[in-house]
C-alpha cells in the first residue's frame, strides 16, 4: 500500500489521507493473517502492531540536496526497489498479494512470483494525465507560480514531468495484471482497454467509520450553505469553484462556501484566480485540513455538497456526503456517475462548467423539497453500497477465487531480476 495504514498510529505519524485503507485493513485483519508493506522515510525493521504485521520499505527523501536533486530530475521510485519488495514476499509467503494502486512500483513484483496477485485500481494517471491542464493552462501555471517553487522545482509543471512517468510505469502494470478489482463503471472501462487479459473483480469502498454515523437534517436559512472537500492539485478542478463562485456573487445569491482541504494561501488558489482574471469571492472560506469529525461536522452543517474535480474514480469525499444523505452536485467525471443517479440521488454537471454548477445550486435551492429527497435516496442506496460486513466477504471470495484460480505462468516461466 502507499500509506503505513493504521500503524499511522504507532508511527505517531497525524494524516487525514489513506483512510479508506485503515477502513479496510481494520475489518480485514479479523478475517485474514495479514500483512503490510509500504514506503516509509526512515529505516525501521518490521513490527506487529494490533493483529497486523507491517513491512517499512525505506524511501530516502531525506536531505536538501537529496530532494533538490529528485525535484530537478523529476525522479519516481527506482525498481530496483522491487528487490526490497520480493525479500518482504519471501518472508511472509503470502496466499495472496493485494496491491492497492497503480502509481507506485508495487505493481510490478506481479511480474516476477508465482503468488497470485490482485492489484485495486485507486486512479488511473494515463487518464489524469490527459485532464491535468483541463482547467488551467500550462503556461499559466509557468507564468504565475511563484519564485520559490520555480527555483525549488515544486510547483505543477514539475509534477506534471513526474507524473509522466509514473504514467509509463502504470500502463506496464496493469499490462502485466491478471486480476484487477475495482469498483465504477470508469475503471472497468478503463482495464478493458489498458489491462485486457485480467479478470476483472468488483469490490467497493468501506468508508470512514465516523460517516457511518449521523444523518443529514439540515433546513435552508436565509444563507445559503455550500461545502467541498479537495485538494491543492491543478486537475481537481478549483477554478471552476472559483469561477462558480463569481457566477453567484453576480447573481447575488446569499451563501457560503467552505471548502475543506486547501489553504487560502495554497498557490494553486493564487494561479487559478489569476488565470481566471477575477476577483476571489469574499464568500469561499479555505479551512485547509480537516480531520474526519471536522469534515463531517461541515458536511452535516450545509446545505448542499459540491464536488468540482475535473476527473476521479470514486471520490471518497463525495461518498462521505451521499452515506450522510446530504444533496450532492458533482461534474460527470471519471466514476462519479456509479455513484450518482442524476436527478435521482444527486445531480450531474459538466465537467469544468461553472455556470450549469452555479445553476444546478440555484435549482436545488428553489427546490429544496427535491433536494431533501435526494439526499435521502443518496444516504439509502449509500448505505447498501458501502455495507461493511458484504465488503469484507465479497474481498474474501476474490482471495479464495484467485487463490484457487490455475496461474497461467509455470514457475520456471518467471524471469529473476
Amino acid at each position: 500500500a502507499n500509506t503505513p495504514c493504521l500503524s499511522e498510529e504507532y508511527l505517531n505519524k497525524e494524516s487525514i489521507i489513506g483512510g479508506f485503507l485503515k477502513s479496510i485493513e481494520k475489518v480485514m485483519q479479523q478475517k485474514v493473517d495479514l500483512s503490510i508493506a509500504f514506503y516509509y522515510n526512515k529505516r525501521l525493521a518490521p513490527f506487529k502492531y494490533g493483529k497486523t504485521t507491517y513491512f517499512p520499505v525505506f524511501r530516502n527523501q531525506n536531505g536538501l540536496f537529496s530532494k533538490l536533486k529528485a525535484r530537478v530530475f523529476n525522479q519516481i521510485e527506482p525498481e530496483s526497489d522491487i528487490k526490497e519488495f520480493l525479500k518482504i514476499i519471501e518472508e511472509v509467503k503470502p496466499d495472496v498479494i493485494q496491491i492497492h494502486g497503480s502509481e507506485c512500483p508495487f505493481g510490478l513484483v506481479q511480474d516476477y512470483t508465482s503468488i497470485p496477485c490482485v492489484l485495486s485500481i485507486q486512479g488511473n494517471l494515463s487518464v489524469y494525465e490527459l485532464k491535468f491542464f483541463s482547467g488551467i493552462p500550462s503556461f499559466d501555471i509557468f507564468k504565475y507560480a511563484k519564485f520559490k517553487t520555480r527555483i525549488f522545482f515544486t510547483n505543477d509543471l514539475n509534477r506534471f514531468k513526474r507524473f509522466k512517468k509514473q504514467s509509463k510505469r502504470e500502463k506496464k502494470i496493469l499490462e502485466i495484471s491478471n486480476n484487477i478489482i475495482g469498483r465504477t463503471h470508469w475503471d472497468r472501462r478503463i482495464t478493458k482497454i489498458l489491462s485486457p487479459n485480467a479478470q476483472y473483480y468488483h469490490n467497493d469502498e468501506v468508508l470512514k467509520e465516523t460517516f457511518y454515523k449521523g444523518e443529514w437534517r439540515n433546513k435552508l436559512g436565509d444563507t445559503l450553505n455550500l461545502f467541498t472537500t479537495n485538494a491543492a492539485n491543478i486537475y481537481k478542478g478549483i477554478e471552476t469553484l472559483i469561477y462558480c463562485a463569481h457566477i453567484l456573487d453576480n447573481y447575488n445569491i446569499i451563501y457560503n462556501w467552505k471548502v475543506a482541504g486547501i489553504k487560502s494561501n495554497d498557490e494553486i488558489v493564487r494561479i487559478a484566480t489569476k488565470s481566471l482574471k477575477i476577483k476571489l469571492s469574499k464568500n469561499i472560506e479555505f479551512l485547509g485540513p480537516a480531520d474526519d469529525n471536522k469534515l463531517k461536522e461541515s458536511i452535516l452543517n450545509c446545505n448542499i455538497y459540491l464536488g468540482i474535480s475535473h476527473i476521479e474514480n470514486s471520490p471518497n469525499s463525495l461518498c462521505e456526503a451521499l452515506i450522510l444523505g446530504v444533496p450532492c452536485i458533482a461534474t460527470f467525471a471519471g466514476g462519479t456517475s456509479t455513484f450518482i443517479d442524476d436527478g435521482i440521488n444527486g445531480i450531474l454537471i459538466q465537467d469544468g462548467d461553472p455556470y450549469s454548477l452555479a445553476g444546478a445550486i440555484v435549482e436545488l435551492k428553489e427546490n429544496y423539497i427535491h433536494a431533501i429527497n435526494m439526499g435521502i435516496n443518496a444516504r439509502k442506496k449509500a448505505l447498501e453500497r458501502h455495507d461493511k460486513n458484504k465488503i469484507a466477504e465479497d474481498l474474501l471470495k476474490i482471495y479464495y477465487g484467485i487463490s484457487i484460480k490455475k496461474h497461467s505462468m509455470n514457475e520456471d516461466q518467471i524471469p529473476l531480476l
